[in-house]
C-alpha cells in the first residue's frame, strides 16, 4: 500500500501491524468474543511506540551527544507521560466493547503501511501532514544538519507540530470514534492535554539549551520519519 504524501511514517513492529490487521478483520466479520483486552494492548503498544519514536529516541541521542540539563529533565518527562498514558488507556478499557472499538481499529488499520528499506519492506504507521509543514521541515533540515541554524527553535517548533498531529492521529481521533460518555471523554482529554503540555514545555526547554553542535542530532531525528513527495520521486 502506497504511503500518503507528504506524511509522517515511523517504524512499528510486524507483530503490532499483523495483530491490528487480524483484529480489524475479526471485527468487520462480526466476531462475538470480547476483543477489548487485545484492543487495549494494541492501543497501549501504539501509544508507547509514539512516545519512543518522537521523544525517547531524540532525548537518548541528545544525551549521547553531550551533558545538557534539559536532556535529563526531558528523560524524566518521557517516563512520566508514558506511565500516565498506559494507566489511563488501561482504565478506559473497562468501557470498551466490540462495537465501540470497531471504528477505532479501522482507523488504526488505515494507518498501517509499508515502506521500502534497502532490500525489504518495513512496517510503518503513517499519517498525512500539511504540505506547508513538510516544505518547512525540508528547508530546516539543511542548516540543522550542518550545525548552521541560528538556533534549534524552529526545528523544535516543527517537531512539536508533527507530534501534535501524531497525538491527534493515534489518540484523539480513536477516542472520538469510540464515543465515550462525558466522564470518560473528559478524563482522557485531560490526560492527552497533560501529555501535550508536559512534552511541549520540555521540548522547548531542550531547544533553548541545545548547542549548535547538537543540531545534526535533531536533523537526523526529524529526517527519519518525514516523507515528502520530493523524497518519493528521488527514491
Amino acid at each position: 500500500m502506497n504511503l500518503p504524501l507528504p506524511c509522517v511514517a515511523y517504524a512499528t513492529t510486524p507483530e503490532l501491524q499483523s495483530q491490528v490487521f487480524q483484529l480489524h478483520q475479526a471485527l468487520q466479520a462480526g466476531i462475538r468474543d470480547d476483543q477489548s483486552k487485545l484492543a487495549t494492548r494494541l492501543i497501549q503498544d501504539a501509544a508507547h511506540e509514539l512516545i519512543t519514536t518522537f521523544f525517547s529516541e531524540l532525548i537518548t541521542n541528545l544525551k549521547n551527544a553531550g551533558d545538557v540539563p534539559a536532556y535529563h529533565d526531558g528523560a524524566s518527562m518521557v517516563s512520566e507521560i508514558a506511565d500516565k498514558l498506559a494507566h489511563y488507556l488501561g482504565w478506559a478499557s473497562a468501557f470498551f466493547s466490540n462495537e465501540r472499538i470497531k471504528p477505532a481499529v479501522s482507523h488504526y488499520h488505515a494507518m498501517m503501511r509499508q515502506r521500502p528499506m534497502q532490500d525489504s519492506m518495513q512496517p510503518v504507521i503513517a499519517f498525512v501532514i500539511p504540505e506547508a509543514l513538510a516544505e518547512r521541515l525540508e528547508q530546516l533540515l539543511v542548516p540543522l544538519s550542518q550545525s548552521q541554524a541560528a538556533s534549534a527553535h524552529e526545528g523544535i517548533e516543527a517537531l512539536i507540530e508533527v507530534i501534535d498531529i501524531a497525538l491527534h492521529a493515534l489518540l484523539i481521533k480513536p477516542k472520538q470514534l469510540m464515543k465515550f460518555n462525558f466522564v470518560v471523554d473528559k478524563t482522557l482529554n485531560g490526560v492527552i492535554s497533560l501529555t501535550q503540555t508536559l512534552s511541549f514545555r520540555s521540548l522547548r526547554k531542550i531547544g533553548e539549551q541545545l548547542p549548535a553542535t547538537h543540531q545534526p542530532v535533531l536533523a537526523r531525528h526529524l529526517q527519519q520519519f518525514i516523507m515528502t513527495t520530493r523524497q518519493a520521486q528521488a527514491a
